[in-house]
């Protein structure tokens, strides 16, 4: 059966965020550890932290808290803006998903 399918990005002149950084912040807040939430993804380490950096720049605030590692390791935290950027994507991502399928069931 036919279905549409759509990937909410959102862009400046280039690529802002789009649905790779939201599962990133997810499994990083799951997981607290960039090595894991990459690994969980089958991405690259120094992809997420491009990803991070390359959004916390475009966004002009900081996803994430950043504790170095040391004799108990590093640890990231998803900071409250980097939550509610989460939320309000995903919220989004819904509605979107609502309404293409309503228009999707209209004309096909």
């Amino acid at each position: 059966m036919f279905h549409p399918v759509i990937k909410l990005k959102v862009y400046n002149e280039d690529l802002v965020f789009g649905p790779g950084l939201i599962t990133l912040l997810e499994y990083l807040r799951q997981t607290g550890s960039m090595k894991e939430a990459c690994a969980a993804m089958g991405m690259s380490y120094s992809k997420g932290w491009k990803i991070i950096n390359r959004a916390e720049k475009e966004l002009g605030y900081e996803l994430l808290e950043r504790r170095h590692g040391g004799k108990s390791g590093g640890k990231c935290t998803v900071t409250e803006k980097g939550k509610s950027l989460m939320k309000r994507y995903r919220q989004m991502e819904e509605e979107t998903r609502d309404c293409l399928q309503k228009s999707f069931e209209k004309y096909f």
